[in-house]
């Protein structure tokens, strides 16, 4: 979802990259899920794809919807022409091992709008009307962290044009944004009346007083995840629908940004462009989004 290429050394350095002994141990660490994933995940590899199996009891199946955080870009490799979505290690992957729902269909993909989450419910095909969960994260493209990235890529001071007007005005599209995502998580809870949509929100990037910039988009992702938090509510009272629940990760995010000793976030100070650079790596989706499914009882029967 958030674009690499715009990104200078200078900002990325200044930022506080992580030292070569503690990229290699987080390296390590953030290859063990994907690695011990194989044989359990690979019985989710057709489903993926959008075939059904008996394996999934309708009442207990749940359908991944949104953006590239949950088509889990950050923790390669990724399912062949899927939108980059990762094969072993995204969360609803993760999710489905361990709760009672199992995974039937991942439809995110990386760079999508919310309008492109509402198309995702029924295109190529409808999602199956008895889906049991949904889960989803959307409107950080909407909210233009591509067009901040890439300004402030260029520019590292947030106080200086292009970057602070990229800045401003992404701040000032965020009540239309949360207006429009309250629409849509109306739209799939009405489209999906047996489902619980657990709506999950972003993570903040960076290690907190690392970088004047990096605290300048923490605060941007701070205020989407409140208006992402404000349109759940508005979606329930709207509804009836209590199943519509809000999911916050930034907790368990909470002291591993990019900078952190164990960052839940991917960065490869090697390639500054690597497509899994700025999202969850596996560690991320593991520790930070599927466990904060679990403490939130989402997976509760």
């Amino acid at each position: 979802m958030l674009t690499n290429a715009h990104f200078s050394a200078r900002f990325l350095t200044r930022l506080g990259a992580v030292s070569a002994v503690t990229v290699g141990l987080v390296v390590g660490v953030a290859a063990t899920p994907a690695t011990a994933l194989p044989d359990a995940a690979s019985s989710y590899s057709a489903v993926t794809a959008g075939t059904h199996s008996k394996w999934f009891p309708l009442h207990r199946s749940s359908v991944a919807l949104g953006d590239s955080y949950t088509a889990g870009q950050g923790a390669p490799p990724y399912v062949p022409g899927q939108c980059l979505q990762s094969k072993y290690a995204g969360y609803p992957t993760i999710a489905a091992l361990f709760s009672v729902y199992r995974l039937t269909e991942n439809r995110a993909c990386s760079g999508a709008t919310i309008a492109d989450t509402a198309a995702q419910l029924t295109v190529p095909t409808p999602v199956n009307g008895n889906t049991a969960l949904v889960t989803l994260t959307v409107g950080a493209i909407d909210a233009g962290s591509n067009t901040v990235l890439a300004a402030c890529g260029q520019y590292p001071n947030p106080g200086v044009p292009p970057c602070s007007t990229a800045i401003d005005l992404a701040t000032q599209s965020l009540p239309h944004v949360g207006d429009e995502l309250a629409v849509l998580y109306e739209t799939i809870a009405t489209t999906l009346p047996n489902a619980r949509v657990a709506v999950l929100n972003y993570p903040l990037l960076f290690k907190p007083g690392a970088d004047p910039l990096g605290d300048a988009i923490n605060s941007v992702t701070t205020l989407l995840n409140e208006e992402i938090r404000v349109a759940v509510d508005d979606a329930v009272a709207a509804t009836g629908n209590p199943k519509i629940m809000h999911v916050d990760v930034t907790q368990e995010f909470a002291g591993h940004a990019i900078g952190d000793l164990v960052p839940y976030i991917a960065y490869n100070p090697a390639d500054l462009a690597a497509t899994e650079n700025f999202h969850p790596n596996a560690l991320g989706n593991a520790l930070g989004y599927a466990r904060a499914l679990a403490s939130d009882r989402v997976f509760a029967r």
